[in-house]
């Protein structure tokens, strides 16, 4: 069936360019990452999987060999795994990119196509690959499946199209199916698969196998083991015989009969035909030499030895050595469609295979690639895995096309009912902006405070209503036309239209009201539509590694020296913020293709610096967290003294207050909206201050941070009401019940009979010395890591409940939604509330006096504009 249409994955920290590639277990796309550098972004859709198991079955595959992936050159290195913004939809993992087919490393995003083995062999058309380089890239590759095996993980679709090039060197690529070894699920590509199954690492060696003998032989993989019609001159024969016995030993059909079934015995055997030497034998075989060799001694020569009765006996009963039968091929049917019909069909390598429609064959299990190109019309790209069904109905791949007639230089270029001529390197509107288009803009567009007024103009002589507008309101018709352009495929996001605004006219039958409307700034006007001149900047900091924002919207960071090549002409805002440093502002005008360089020396101030322990201007305490310099922790729950400062009119009615240190006791009796706005204010107030850069924000922990903070390792790829179930049963203290006195601020004796507390309700025997709340700090603490270094942190058990910025779960209106509290509360009296894991489910518009809040400072990550959902770029503010 034809491929899904699907909105363009939201990537944090890349700005997505195009899809590079897809199959039925996912798609790949060509990303470039906050530094400039591309990448490579696989996407595994939840929708594609038939239950949610099987989904998180390959995630979890994925998470464990992410870590491996980096420690092998032979494996495609994965530089971070994540899940959609819902959680749901899809996960994603970020990869460094192969090389192009064509041009190597050195990669023009616009027309990269990944270089693949499969690509190299039909690049080939049939014809084998040199010996030595076919034993390289089968070594590499069985030194990595070693790798991955010895892991207790197992690959599941080695094949061309999953061996990808990388600095002119094989790896193995596409993980997307690794999984536990042995989990039989059935994935994979016909002829690549054992007659056993995949899923084991013997299924995985037999597959490179085949991958050999295609790239040896220049035959498909469902001809093993015919030998191509011509074998390879004298001098490279030998080595290749012997690679073919090692490739024949691998794939034999018969699981009995394979002498290697490991990848560590085909990478020892490819390693030894590499340095010229014999391969190991073992068994039988290697007995049998033994003792002959042990004879040879004895008796003095082969010549004595070649005819006893025993080795005659021995040769003589040898198993012949005889080829597998071959696997029949099985062809799969294609149909090639288009509309309009009459498109040219081009395969790889750009042979034009014929127009639409178009029927073609390949073997089933093949992954096929096509490019639907028509005039005036985008191009269709189209990428599919020849399925089995295929054999008996065709595979249709391909649909309707898009119309694509943008401007041409020095040709005429007409928009909607209007004619436009060429003048330079753009084109300008024959006529006024009638009233009819203007009416159509006003009616759509829904345009406030427009100013304008319908005049009679002459045009060649004839009488024409045209429209005079004042300056911002032509922009808005030409934003609005440009915008319906784009989406009728009449212009590209590269295109800008301007106003050309007509100084003289008089209308003369209203000679008056042409006086009147010159007197207001209106004027009719022209479209002109070119190309927009984008100037260039650069920017270096020192230090390096300051956050840069253009109009406001983030476009990398100056690890390197960053180059932003899309600035549009005219003012335009620049941001740059360090940790540590005053941010720097600035509103320089860009040229037309113009170029700006920025060598900036960066100022030190009191601001925060998220490696060291740090104090805000609340006098609110925070410490790092992990060793990523992206995450501190207030080393208190939030205060009421810091709650005022956001609430000067706050009435509390806590019985704390009588107490000479109640401004030090946390504040509590707020929900989680509640708190979510504490940190809102805070984040703006602190920017302004200069304490915090655009990057940073307060907010409330994500319940897996929360975990983190309190020494819990938990799974990132499960809702927190599933950590709340298979959390283990483990207190803050240790494994045994009940607490020690003094550990925390939980209901103890002094609190039964207290204020809405039954006598019942406490730790029996438990004194704290508290009632109610405690001031911050009054515990012994608890403690945090970042990295090798250890920080004091207070009150993770007891006092109030902490709120957290997760759900419990996802739920579909109109059932009620939970937020998730943790750590238990001056009330908390039941052991199972007091596990380090447990998670109490409120709604998040709930206030109680147990529920209070701690606060984190993060650092935002960084998204430029591509990965907002809005399509506003950052040049157009």
């Amino acid at each position: 069936m034809p491929s899904k249409t699907r909105p363009d994955p939201i990537i944090p920290d890349h700005e997505v360019l195009r899809k590079i590639g897809g199959g039925a277990y996912g798609e790949v796309w060509l990303a470039r990452g906050v530094t400039g550098a591309l990448r490579a972004v696989k996407i595994v859709w939840r929708e594609d999987f038939e239950d949610a198991r099987g989904f998180e079955r390959e995630f979890e595959g994925i998470l464990k060999f992410e870590p491996i992936s980096r420690d092998h050159p032979g494996l495609v290195n994965i530089l971070h795994v994540g899940r959609s913004p819902d959680g749901t939809s899809f996960y994603y993992y970020v990869m460094e990119l192969g090389d192009d087919v064509r041009s190597g490393s050195d990669i023009n995003p616009v027309e990269y196509e990944p270089r693949t083995l499969r690509a190299d062999t039909k690049q080939a058309a049939g014809v084998r690959m040199e010996t030595n380089l076919c034993i390289d890239v089968g070594l590499r590759l069985a030194e990595a499946l070693d790798h991955l095996h010895e892991r207790g993980l197992a690959h599941r679709d080695v094949k061309p199209a999953n061996v990808i090039f990388v600095n002119g060197k094989a790896k193995l690529a596409d993980i997307g199916l690794v999984a536990t070894r042995d989990q039989r699920t059935f994935v994979g590509t016909e002829g690549f698969v054992p007659p056993e199954g995949p899923g084991s690492a013997q299924a995985d060696v037999y597959s490179l196998g085949k991958v050999l003998y295609e790239i040896a032989t220049g035959k498909d993989r469902l001809d093993f083991p015919e030998l191509p019609d011509e074998l390879p001159p004298t001098e490279e024969r030998k080595r290749w015989l012997d690679l073919n016995k090692i490739i024949c030993d691998t794939c034999d059909p018969h699981l009995s009969r394979r002498k290697i079934s490991s990848a560590s015995e085909l990478a020892d055997a490819l390693r030894r035909l590499q340095r010229g030497k014999r391969r190991r034998r073992s068994g039988m075989g290697a007995w049998v030499t033994s003792l002959i060799l042990g004879s040879f001694v004895v008796l003095g020569g082969w010549e004595a030895f070649k005819d006893t009765p025993w080795v005659q006996q021995l040769v003589a009963d040898a198993p012949p050595d005889v080829p597998p039968e071959p696997v029949p091929v099985r062809m799969g049917q294609i149909r090639i469609v288009s509309y309009p019909e009459g498109a040219d069909v081009i395969g790889i390598g750009g042979q034009r295979l014929g127009v639409t429609p178009l029927n073609q064959s390949e073997p089933v299990g093949t992954e096929v690639e096509y490019t639907v190109v028509k005039d005036h019309y985008t191009s269709l790209k189209l990428r599919e895995t020849v399925p089995a069904s295929a054999v008996n109905e065709p595979l249709r791949l391909g649909g309707e096309m898009q119309s694509f007639t943008p401007p041409e230089i020095g040709q005429t270029w007409k928009n909607r009912n209007e004619n436009f001529l060429p003048v330079g390197e753009g084109h300008l509107s024959t006529g006024f902006v009638s009233e009819k288009n203007w009416k159509e803009f006003t009616s759509k567009s829904n345009q406030p405070n427009l100013v304008f007024k319908i005049l009679t103009a002459s045009e060649n002589g004839q009488p024409v209503k045209v429209v005079l507008a004042d300056q911002k309101s032509s922009d808005s018709y030409c934003d609005w036309l440009r915008s319906d352009a784009i989406q009728g495929g009449r212009l590209t996001d590269q295109h800008e239209m301007q106003v050309r605004p007509e100084e003289n006219f008089n209308d003369p039958a209203d000679v008056a009201g042409s006086e009147q409307a010159k007197a207001a700034g209106l004027r009719p006007f022209h479209v002109l539509v070119r190309l927009i001149p984008y100037g260039r900047i650069v920017i270096t900091t020192n230090p390096s590694g300051a956050y840069v924002l253009l109009n406001n919207k983030p476009i990398g960071d100056t690890t390197v020296p960053l180059e932003y090549s899309r600035v549009k002409p005219g003012k335009f805002s620049l941001n740059v913020a360090l940790e540590g440093y005053k941010p720097w502002t600035q509103e320089p005008v860009m040229e037309e293709n113009g170029s700006l360089t920025f060598n900036l020396v960066m100022e030190e101030n009191k601001g925060v610096r998220l490696d060291r322990p740090w104090k805000n201007s609340l006098g609110m305490q925070f410490v790092p967290v992990g060793a990523e310099r992206e995450l501190m922790v207030s080393i208190w729950e939030t205060r009421i003294a810091d709650y005022e400062e956001y609430k000067p009119e706050l009435k509390r009615n806590q019985r704390n207050n009588k107490d000479k240190d109640a401004k030090n006791h946390p504040i509590a009796g707020v929900s989680r909206e509640a708190a979510k706005d504490f940190c809102v204010w805070l984040t703006k107030k602190e920017r302004k201050e200069e304490r915090i850069t655009y990057s940073h924000e307060y907010r409330l922990p994500t319940d897996l941070e929360w975990s983190q903070i309190a020494g819990l390792n938990e799974l990132a790829n499960h809702t927190p009401e599933w950590r709340d179930v298979h959390a283990a049963h483990v207190f803050p203290w240790g494994p045994n019940w009940p607490p020690p006195d003094g550990f925390a601020n939980l209901a103890d004796v002094s609190a039964a009979g207290g204020r809405g507390m039954q006598p019942d309700r406490v730790i029996p025997g438990y004194k704290d010395g508290f009632e109610r709340t405690a001031p911050v700090g009054s515990f012994p603490p608890s403690h945090v890591y970042a990295g090798d270094k250890q920080y004091d942190i207070f009150d993770l058990c007891g006092n109030v409940y902490e709120w957290v910025s997760d759900d419990l779960k996802p739920v579909v209106p109109p059932h009620t939604h939970y937020g998730v509290l943790r750590g238990g509360s001056w009330s908390s009296f039941q052991p199972s509330n007091l596990y380090t894991g447990y998670r109490n489910a409120v709604p998040p518009t709930i206030a109680d006096d147990i529920y209070g809040f701690r606060v984190v400072l993060a650092k935002i990550p960084m998204k430029t504009e591509n990965d907002e959902e809005s399509t506003t770029d950052p040049d157009n503010g």
